[in-house]
């Protein structure tokens, strides 16, 4: 009976956490700002867009990007030279961060497909 009682208590607090820590989170679209481009070609040699050749590039920086770089996780090994740089990428999503900067991240899609691209010039993810 005792048992029973426990598992009781122990299911009741269960459920009752997970009501809590559901309700420190909440689905909001928080302003930002950032950065784009809309063009045609490729990054490095763009040209201006026409039908059928269409990307758009972005470019966030700040508390987007932090959260961006902290879901991907984790940090790239090796690759970057550069002291202090961190990058972490998911195929064609790259985020960095450098304690001097901050936060950044690339990504783009090829709009007369949908289909997601490169953001940043070659994909370069080790770039200052």
């Amino acid at each position: 009976m005792l048992k029973k009682i426990i598992v009781a208590l122990a299911a009741s607090c269960a459920v009752i956490s997970a009501q809590n820590a559901m309700a420190v989170w909440e689905y909001a679209h928080r302003a930002f700002s950032g950065k784009y481009v809309i063009y045609g070609g490729f990054l490095g040699e763009s040209i201006a867009p026409s039908a059928g050749d269409i990307k758009v590039a972005f470019d966030l920086t700040g508390n987007p990007a932090k959260e961006m770089f902290d879901g991907i996780g984790p940090d790239l090994k090796g690759g970057c030279n550069t002291p202090g740089l961190r990058v972490r990428q998911r195929d064609m999503l790259v985020c960095r961060y450098r304690p001097k900067d901050g936060y950044w991240c690339n990504f783009g899609f090829d709009l007369s497909t949908g289909l997601s691209i490169g953001g940043s010039i070659g994909g370069t993810v080790c770039k200052d």
